[in-house]
């Protein structure tokens, strides 16, 4: 098939689960170019040598104001983030037309940081799918708006006359997202949670299409455990890390491992807080820039345990990456991980409760026995379960059969 690409996706696991998908299609025979506005990450896992081609379309978001101005700077946010909508859904008109005057047989288009669900679905004339990353989490932050005040107003009425700016374009790109999605012919997500969270915001079915791990690069390598845990993800308040510092710190001292974060990206206010806290809490914390899939793998191996407690997140590679390694996991059980990691077998769920994640830690920690049968449970389990192949096979079946009924309508 000649298959049209397209996505606004920054560096993490959702480009990393396209990487994946594209390499694998590719790997069949089917012919891919890439489309994307110039906001996308091309450095985090280029595609170079997987597409025949890329194109990327000038895009310059103007973002949220800089300069403070009195009683107007919430607004003049508002009138530049509705600029941004208007500009991207420019791009995806000209991407739609570019696309659609290339004969390709059907167009496979991934989130968009702007949107949530790119544009350019609305503008093609050919069969298209959708692949929805982002899940509830992402729902809610395209709802909740741009951001939030960082204190609280007493005063009723500055609280009243800021209101509609921090309204208004949270209420258009929610609008426009439904808009895009509704013009999709077929939409995939990674799990069952996901797929749940999306029909309750847009009241669309998706399909669940499970992502899968490399378990040539992810596997047991014979290395010594050491005396840390690690978790991985971007410095962002929404992973989690607060917590698991919290969770740590409720462990005896003498007990106590490093955390380490394995971080593509990092919010500086969100790295500062997280290691006032560490000191607060007397948790040495470390904080490592790591983007290669060997050292990865590396430090899955070595870890004692892989601590996850991401809030609500669709999915989670990182913890079927760990389980690859034999890993031992221990998680707080909620979204994706909560389908991924098999409580008693290849990890440890627990609620969102520092006293309950620190004990099941422990358990592990102190435990030989214990941790050598969860990690041999996660190799099993992400061999069987959780391989790109299949991933690659269930993304293939939908793109035939969409491009087979927009050849036969």
């Amino acid at each position: 098939m000649n298959i049209a690409l397209y996505h606004n996706l920054p560096s993490g696991g959702a480009r990393r689960a396209m990487v994946e998908m594209v390499r694998g299609l590719a790997a069949r025979g089917h012919s891919i170019d890439e489309y994307c506005p110039e906001t996308a990450d091309q450095s985090f896992l280029p595609l170079n040598g997987i597409v025949r081609r890329t194109t990327v379309l000038p895009f310059e978001a103007r973002g949220v104001a800089k300069d403070r101005v009195p009683l107007l700077t919430p607004y003049i946010t508002t009138v530049r983030l509705i600029s941004d909508l208007r500009a991207m859904a420019a791009v995806g008109e000209e991407a739609a037309r570019r696309i659609d005057q290339q004969g390709y047989d059907v167009a496979f288009t991934h989130d968009c940081q702007l949107t949530l669900v790119p544009d350019v679905l609305r503008f093609l004339h050919l069969p298209s799918i959708h692949y929805f990353h982002v899940g509830g989490r992402g729902l809610e932050e395209i709802k909740r708006g741009y951001s939030k005040p960082k204190t609280v107003l007493s005063a009723k009425i500055k609280t009243a006359y800021y209101a509609p700016a921090h309204r208004i374009y949270p209420c258009l790109r929610f609008r426009q997202a439904k808009r895009n999605l509704r013009a999709v012919g077929r939409v995939l997500t990674n799990s069952r949670f996901a797929a749940a969270e999306l029909y309750n915001a847009f009241h669309v079915t998706a399909e669940v299409c499970i992502l899968g791990v490399d378990i040539t690069v992810f596997r047991p390598l014979g290395l010594s455990r050491e005396r840390f845990v690690l978790s991985v993800g971007a410095v962002h308040p929404y992973k989690g890390y607060r917590f698991l510092l919290q969770s740590l710190a409720k462990l005896s001292q003498d007990k106590r491992p490093t955390l380490i974060i394995a971080a593509n990206s990092a919010e500086p206010d969100e790295l500062r807080t997280l290691q006032a806290l560490a000191a607060e809490l007397n948790v040495a914390l470390n904080v490592h820039n790591v983007a290669d899939a060997a050292e990865m793998a590396s430090l899955y191996n070595r870890a004692a345990a892989f601590v996850y407690a991401p809030i609500r997140e669709p999915w989670g590679l990182a913890a079927i990456e760990a389980m690859a390694c034999g890993t031992p996991v221990v998680a707080v059980g909620e979204g994706g991980v909560a389908e991924s990691v098999e409580d008693g077998r290849t990890g440890l769920l627990t609620k969102r409760d520092p006293h309950e994640f620190a004990t099941a830690l422990g358990r592990i920690l102190t435990d030989p026995a214990l941790a050598a049968c969860l990690g041999t449970g996660g190799v099993t389990n992400a061999r069987n379960n959780f391989t790109w192949g299949s991933t690659v096979d269930s993304i293939e079946r939908h793109l035939y059969e969409a491009a087979k009924i927009g050849a036969s309508s």
